[in-house]
């Protein structure tokens, strides 16, 4: 992957719809936004991307960070791309230190401390001596990611076109539900929702201090107090007090609610939630699902459209070559490409010459969700090496029923590495959508295509 890639998948993530949980629960619309799907297949994906550009802003190489371990996996997936090394600072036999994706040239293993207090602190005495980047959640870094997660209110916004009713978000720190919240608050000021939609914070049923503080009151909070540790929720949490009144002030102010999940709970709902839908989800990841299912059951929800926010939920969509998939006939892909096209179709004979040419001296790419083909590339060879590009994009479909899946986004990505970007397209100044994506993906606009009228009679 280059900077490009990264750079547009990163938030890029789809929205599903839960149509088998739908008919058993029937309160409406029910969508999965999967963050499972960013590179790393990780929401930390967001501020890991925000701070290493932050860190090339101030011309700092290398990253420090104190026992964060998610944003560590992310960071350690993503600093190969931008020739950035890390330092992550573990307390002593601590399980992350064999974790194998640190095992890399780039990034430094540091064993200190007895516990994640000591170690962050530990680190953030490494950045102030040595110069590093610190990536800890200080002040600057829980603004940048609370804006980092802000983004998640505008994408949902514009997936689903409609007004959201309740969204359910996993509660760590704090930083989804108060980002999030920031994010619709100013879509809600500028008009562009109707409605702030309830926002709901699910976690462990005893032990996290929002949640206990929650039952009691909503004013102002002071103490400090680790999330209980569970065989799901394995990790010790400090809430810091001014977060506290942020995600109070979010759940109360849209009339949301903090919701407590007992351990049983969790594995009974996710159990469930598997035996309907094909998302791959961890356990440990998925308290706003449980949370959801929970309310649902108790009849505490109306009709409308609700969103569960999966942190590390995906949808494993492969793209391959036609030379990886046995069995595809050449007859087949025309008729799906003829279909999938519809209006933006060509006569069946132009569609069958860019195939074999493709399959000759291109690349023609399929798109596969559970070994069932939805996407098409075809990239076609034009034979020039500086005149024009090498190879262009002829063709790219992709079946309605798989749509929000990122199945035209994954399909572009895997043409520009395999032609190293050396790729044109055409698209219709009318289809405003597929532009949209283009300039997204790096292409820009170069020139407008003009065809004579003798050319087959057009």
């Amino acid at each position: 992957m280059n900077d490009d890639i990264i750079k547009n998948r990163v938030g890029k993530t789809p929205l599903v719809r839960a149509k088998k949980l739908e008919q058993e629960l029937n309160i409406g619309n029910i969508y999965l936004k999967l963050e499972g799907n960013n590179p790393s297949k990780r929401k930390t994906d967001r501020l890991a991307y925000m701070i290493i550009k932050d860190a090339l802003e101030l011309n700092m190489k290398v990253i420090c960070l104190g026992m964060a371990c998610d944003l560590a996996k992310s960071l350690a997936f993503l600093c190969e791309y931008y020739n950035l090394e890390c330092v992550f600072v573990f307390p002593q036999k601590n399980r992350w230190l064999k974790y194998r994706e640190f095992q890399k040239d780039y990034i430094e293993l540091i064993e200190y401390g007895k516990n994640e207090m000591e170690s962050i602190e530990y680190c953030n005495q490494l950045s102030k001596e040595k110069g590093y980047y610190n990536a800890n959640l200080g002040i600057e870094n829980n603004i940048l990611n609370m804006a980092s997660l802000s983004a998640i209110s505008e994408e949902l916004a514009i997936q689903i076109k409609k007004p959201i009713d309740s969204i359910f978000v996993q509660m760590g720190y704090g930083f989804s539900i108060s980002g999030m919240y920031l994010g619709f608050r100013k879509l809600w000021m500028n008009d562009e929702i109707s409605k702030m939609p309830s926002l709901y914070s699910c976690t462990v049923e005893e032990g996290n201090i929002i949640y206990d503080k929650y039952k009691e009151t909503s004013g102002y909070l002071k103490e400090y107090k680790p999330v209980k540790k569970t065989k799901y929720n394995k990790y010790v949490r400090i809430a810091e007090s001014k977060m506290m009144e942020n995600v109070l002030d979010a759940v109360i102010d849209t009339n949301g609610t903090i919701i407590g999940i007992e351990e049983d709970e969790l594995i009974s709902f996710v159990k469930y939630f598997k035996n309907l839908e094909k998302i791959k989800l961890s356990i440990e990841n998925a308290y706003a699902l449980a949370g959801f299912i929970k309310k649902a059951k108790e009849g505490s929800l109306k009709y409308g459209n609700h969103v569960i926010l999966l942190n590390d939920g995906h949808i494993d969509l492969e793209v391959k070559t036609i030379e990886e998939v046995e069995g595809i006939h050449i007859i087949k892909l025309i008729e799906l490409l003829d279909n999938w096209l519809m209006e933006y179709t060509d006569p069946l004979e132009e569609i069958r010459e860019a195939v074999n040419n493709a399959i000759k001296n291109g690349h023609v790419l399929l798109a596969l969700l559970d070994n069932r083909i939805v996407g098409i590339t075809v990239i076609v060879n034009t034979g020039f090496e500086t005149f024009i590009p090498t190879y262009h994009l002829a063709y790219i479909a992709t079946d309605k029923k798989a749509k929000g899946r990122g199945v035209a986004t994954q399909l572009i990505q895997k043409a520009i590495d395999l032609t190293g970007g050396n790729i044109s397209l055409h698209v219709g100044r009318d289809n405003k959508n597929a532009v949209k994506l283009y300039e997204k993906m790096g292409f820009k606009k170069s020139y407008l295509r003009m065809i004579h009228q003798g050319w087959k009679n057009l």
